[in-house]
């Protein structure tokens, strides 16, 4: 059964604040299973780093409004894989310099410990720069961009990046940042291709961001912008990721770091979260779940997730 993807987030400025997860079809099969449950939970203190001494008397938690205890507190420590995939067709080729800047932009806001690749998606997937945290070669990388007067093969380019995440059996969250015109092929999009793309999303925990370009007109062969927006905003919504239609690639300058910024406020979260193993008596699915941090410190952001995915 595939896990629902729900977050919940609070400030813990004044008094107890509670975070709630409503849930649907979370837990598995087996009498036991049915009365230990799970959560994890990332807090950050007022200078956005993370809390690392919380015990188990630090936590309240509620299913269905009734106190359940609290057997486990584990320190959990899941780094992000990022993907970078850039469109490098017609509309890349008038605006190549801005790309560039951009994505340079991008690299630098990165923390410096997020492994991460970088690909071109025209005429087809092709790998730039592999997985690497040598930021140099993501600079080289970047000059490697060649722009191509193809169509970009998007959509394969996404199956083919869910490909490389259900292979790496290492434990990350794998992030893809997308930066796509609207201007692309739209022939191997299909049914049994998008159903796996989401099915993988969803186990492997990963976030989807997307930027759109629009580059205007039409080509034959290509569709303006139908098939990138409806998958971009599907999978940006299914992963928890942040979708992006811009008219001016001179946005993409200011807009790159920002996606950089989150990832990096993600990847912070995954690498310093805790797993909450609670028990309860009831063998019922829980609807509702809450958790409280029961010793208040001023300023404390708290994220509690059910997977330990936080985008």
């Amino acid at each position: 059964m595939l896990k629902s993807r729900l977050h919940g987030r609070a400030s813990l400025t004044g008094g107890l604040a509670a975070i709630v997860v409503f849930l649907a079809g979370v837990w598995t099969a087996g009498p036991r299973a049915q009365q230990l449950g799970q959560l994890y939970i990332s807090v950050l203190d007022v200078e956005n780093k993370p809390v690392t001494d919380l015990e188990i008397g630090d936590i309240n938690v509620l299913v269905d409004d009734v106190d359940c205890k609290v057997i486990k507190l584990e320190p959990v420590n899941k780094p992000i894989k990022l993907t970078v995939m850039v469109d490098n067709g017609p509309v890349t080729t008038r605006e190549l310099a801005t790309y560039r800047s951009a994505l340079r932009a991008f690299f630098e806001a990165l923390p410096p410990d997020i492994e991460t690749s970088l690909y071109t998606i025209n005429p087809q997937p092709r790998t730039i720069v592999k997985a690497t945290r040598d930021r140099q070669k993501l600079a080289q990388g970047i000059d490697l961009i060649a722009p191509d007067s193809g169509a970009g093969m998007f959509f394969d380019a996404l199956v083919e990046a869910s490909d490389r995440f259900d292979k790496d059996k290492s434990d990350h969250y794998p992030v893809l940042m997308m930066v796509a015109s609207d201007v692309g092929s739209n022939m191997s999009a299909m049914d049994r291709d998008y159903q796996k793309l989401q099915k993988r999303i969803v186990e492997k925990g990963a976030t989807v961001h997307f930027v759109i370009l629009h580059g205007g007109g039409e080509r034959a062969n290509s569709v303006a912008g139908a098939l990138q927006t409806e998958v971009g905003l599907a999978v940006t919504k299914l992963s928890g990721g942040r979708y992006e239609n811009i008219a001016a690639a001179t946005r993409l300058v200011t807009l790159l770091p920002e996606f950089a910024k989150q990832i990096g406020q993600s990847h912070l979260r995954q690498t310093h979260e805790y797993r909450i193993t609670y028990q309860r008596d009831s063998k019922q699915p829980p609807q509702r779940i809450s958790a409280s941090l029961s010793k208040l410190r001023i300023g404390l952001q708290a994220q509690l997730s059910i997977d330990g995915h936080m985008p």
